[in-house]
């Protein structure tokens, strides 16, 4: 059976129903989420079964005990209900209330991001880093996707890939505008993708494209991975603290910085070939003016 939740419906009475089906494994299992029920639903199978000293397997069999036909299915329906009841202003609310207990708030802002930082220091995959610095070394024509807040960073990496040389399209609209420099494609193309937590229709537009087009994919993430990871040759994942709160972009945009000083050393010759030209033209114009 493959059991298909309404978005709003809860998960500790589909708990309780199949209570009497729980081994005592499955059991710690249904007990750590609720505890972390913000949390768990972004955790992997083996993330969890290394907490709580289990295997992959019995994540597996818990799965199907809830009638699911895999863990994948039964995680999807989780971050579905759960991404259903934290709104953007439930989750502003709850951060304005946690700054405001601790005290100054710019104090705790700046020491929470200082600690989100340092997280992702320990969780940004550096060969994925890596990887992602060879696909912009070696396209030209770079395709930038990003939405809503996110749309500063595309800000950010077309005014600096510009910069060095690249021809950087923005996808930034998620109406009909879109459309058209997306015909423009191919596969000798690069798409830089930027989502957080929900995936948009429009994302998915993007991303099926691409691979439609054959146009290689660097997805800029911080829970989206595992649901679109298949459709990416990159992922640069990073979480952004807990998944409840209300997100600044301080991690995605040092991840992003990160990469185009990278880029930069890698291809320095011709990076900084482009720079001594804009540099030039710049003195030209305020000669003029």
């Amino acid at each position: 059976m493959n059991t298909k939740l309404r978005p709003k419906m809860d998960f500790d009475q589909l708990f309780a129903e199949h209570d009497a089906d729980f081994t005592k494994s499955e059991q710690k299992i249904v007990d750590f989420f609720r505890r972390n029920m913000d949390e768990a639903p972004f955790l992997s199978a083996a993330e969890i079964a290394q907490r709580l000293n289990l295997s992959e397997a019995t994540m597996v069999r818990f799965a199907r005990t809830l009638g699911f036909e895999s863990y994948p299915a039964l995680r999807e329906a989780l971050q579905e209900n759960f991404r259903s009841r934290m709104t953007h202003s439930a989750r502003l609310r709850g951060r304005i209330h946690d700054l405001r207990e601790a005290g100054d708030i710019f104090e705790r802002l700046v020491a929470s991001e200082i600690d989100y930082l340092t997280e992702a220091m320990q969780t940004l995959d550096r060969e994925c880093l890596n990887a992602a610095v060879e696909l912009l070394r070696t396209h030209k024509r770079v395709f930038i996707f990003g939405l809503g807040p996110s749309v500063s960073l595309v800000d950010l990496l077309h005014i600096r890939l510009t910069r060095v040389g690249k021809q950087a399209v923005r996808l930034d609209t998620s109406g009909q505008e879109i459309l058209e420099p997306m015909l423009l494609m191919g596969k000798d193309d690069l798409l830089i993708a930027i989502g957080f937590f929900n995936l948009t229709p429009t994302m998915q537009l993007v991303l099926n494209h691409a691979n439609q087009r054959q146009t290689p994919v660097i997805l800029v993430t911080d829970t989206l991975g595992p649901l679109v990871s298949e459709k990416a040759n990159v992922v640069l994942a990073a979480r952004r603290g807990p998944v409840s709160a209300f997100h600044s972009l301080t991690v995605p945009m040092t991840i992003i910085n990160a990469l185009l000083l990278a880029l930069s050393s890698a291809d320095q010759e011709n990076v900084m070939a482009h720079l001594d030209q804009l540099d030039q033209m710049r003195a030209k114009l305020r000669g003029a003016s």
